[in-house]
Order: C-alpha cells, then sequence, then structure tokens
C-alpha cells in the first residue's frame, strides 16, 4: 500500500519549480501606486496638486508610471452628452497626466488638443442633429396632430418626445452618430498609448 502524502508535502512539491519574478511584481506595484495617485489628483482627494503628483511619481519605475498615468487618463476621457457635462477642470488634468506620462512630448500634447476640440465637438453635433430631424419631421408631426385633432373634435398637440416614429429614428441616428464617435475616441486613445510607449 502506498504512503499517504501530507497536504503540506503536495503542495511543496506543487511550488518547488515556481520562481518569483520580483521585477514584475514590483512593476505591479509601482503600477497601483501611480494609479492611485493620479485617481486622488484627479479627484482633489488628499490636496494632490501636479507638483506632489509629480513627486509621488518620481518613486516609482518612470516606465509603470507612465503606462499608470495613460491607463488612468483614457479610462476618464469620454464623450459627454451635453456642454454642461464637459468638466474643464478635469479635462485639463487628464492633459496634466497625459504630458507627464508622455514626458512633455509635443505631439501628444498635439493630439490631447485635438482630443478635446473633438470631445467638445460631440455634444454640439447632437443637438444639431436632433435640430435638424425636429425640421424635418415637423411637417409630419404637424399632420399628425391635425388628423387626430379632426378624428376626436378637439385640438391635440402631439410632442416629438411621445411619437414612437421619431424617437425611433432619433435613437438610430444618435447610435449611429455616437457609435462614429466612439471608434474614432478609441482610435485617438490608442494612438496616445503609442506616442507614450514609444
Amino acid at each position: 500500500m502506498g504512503k499517504i502524502r501530507s497536504a503540506w508535502e503536495i503542495a511543496l512539491e506543487r511550488t518547488e519549480g515556481l520562481q518569483i519574478d520580483k521585477d514584475r511584481i514590483r512593476e505591479k506595484a509601482d503600477i497601483d501606486s501611480a494609479r492611485k495617485a493620479a485617481g486622488q489628483f484627479l479627484s482633489d482627494d488628499d490636496g494632490i496638486d501636479e507638483g506632489k503628483l509629480r513627486e509621488e511619481l518620481s518613486k516609482l519605475n518612470a516606465k509603470a508610471a507612465a503606462k499608470a498615468l495613460m491607463m488612468t487618463a483614457t479610462a476618464n476621457i469620454s464623450l459627454p452628452l451635453t456642454e454642461e457635462e464637459i468638466d474643464d477642470k478635469r479635462l485639463g488634468k487628464v492633459k496634466a497626466l497625459v504630458s507627464i506620462a508622455a514626458g512633455g512630448n509635443p505631439n501628444a500634447a498635439a493630439l490631447m488638443e485635438e482630443l478635446e476640440a473633438f470631445i467638445r465637438q460631440y455634444p454640439k453635433h447632437r443637438k444639431d442633429l436632433m435640430e435638424k430631424m425636429k425640421a424635418q419631421y415637423k411637417p409630419v408631426l404637424e399632420e399628425k396632430s391635425a388628423k387626430l385633432s379632426r378624428q376626436y373634435g378637439t385640438e391635440v398637440h402631439l410632442s416629438y418626445e411621445n411619437d414612437k416614429e421619431f424617437m425611433e429614428a432619433a435613437r438610430s441616428n444618435l447610435e449611429r452618430l455616437e457609435s462614429q464617435y466612439e471608434a474614432t475616441l478609441t482610435n485617438a486613445k490608442k494612438q496616445l498609448g503609442d506616442l507614450v510607449e514609444g
């Protein structure tokens, strides 16, 4: 009959050939630290300004810190639905993160400027699209209102918001616009990442 081995012996046997990659563990720790500091910088936690952020990052591996800053920056670049949703202060901080990560690379700064203009343009395009659609659909809505008014013998005023046909067309066109913008945004984020890594 075979010998019964303890769980400890089995565990030792299984981990015998494993080696610890200290560099990888250090890189992950540096990335985590840099992301935490970048997050605090973005949200104004603990009064971290750009100088304090740079000081914190100087203690870490530069490549890991840049990677973490780009992860944080790109995660905070999104399309606002309205102009009121654009947070200028936060956008400025995201630009600062990219600048630090890119080491002041002028190409990265130029791309961020283009990206900022692109983000600011999106809510305007959404609004323009809705206004054009409403203008085109107005005669149809008026005809529907007139038909219902005749049918019920009382004045009926339909709105765009409660007209199913208009809302479906609006949703479809807005989704198409958003997907075009999102594709461009994703591409620009990738280009930013390539500039920082390159």
